[in-house]
């Protein structure tokens, strides 16, 4: 790296075309561990950064020493998005890689740290409330009707949780549903008619 730019025209390339040897998708996550500033100019500086994989970090020691143009963006702690160079596969014997090339700066954890909580309505806020104040006082529970769920089966999580300082509603409050089936129906219609 030499903070020097160069362009290739359409023409140039296809004269002589070269295959990519990692793509975007295989970009790799840094984190900085040390900067040092080495040449400044109008379009950036150039720096050596000390950077390790985030995957690895803590639990190998594995860093790289790297040449980059992002002196002027990146500090220690901050995330970079790279190349794993070290780890890719070249047939080109003569090339000489470095271990890693760092392309941008990344600004993910700040988006995580900004996200906070997930985004609930107000409507399904207020709904969970309400559920869980009609579970915790039977006073609320004297004018609202609650029918028991035949094809509710709780989860083995949910049992094995020990969850019993929870309040919930006790099964004698439960009304059970109401099943009236076709056979009740025919016995109520020839009862009425033979009278």
């Amino acid at each position: 790296f030499t903070l020097q730019s160069a362009s290739l025209d359409a023409s140039q390339y296809w004269r002589a075309s070269f295959k990519a040897l990692l793509f975007s998708r295989q970009l790799v996550e840094y984190i900085v561990l040390d900067i040092e500033v080495t040449e400044v100019t109008v379009r950036g500086s150039l720096a050596y950064a000390q950077v390790a994989r985030v995957s690895d970090f803590g639990k190998n020691d594995n860093t790289f020493t790297v040449r980059t143009h992002l002196g002027h963006l990146l500090n220690p702690g901050d995330y970079a998005l790279g190349y794993d160079l070290h780890g890719a596969d070249s047939n080109d014997l003569e090339i000489d890689l470095p271990d890693v090339v760092l392309l941008k700066k990344s600004y993910e954890e700040k988006r995580r740290s900004r996200s906070g909580k997930p985004y609930i309505s107000k409507g399904r806020a207020d709904e969970k409330k309400f559920s869980r104040d009609v579970e915790e006082k039977p006073e609320l529970r004297l004018d609202i009707p609650l029918h028991r769920n035949k094809d509710y089966r709780p989860s083995e999580m949910a049992s094995t949780a020990g969850g019993d300082d929870v309040p919930s509603v006790p099964l004698e409050e439960l009304l059970g549903d109401l099943d009236l089936s076709d056979e009740e129906e025919e016995n109520d219609d020839a009862g009425s008619m033979m009278e």
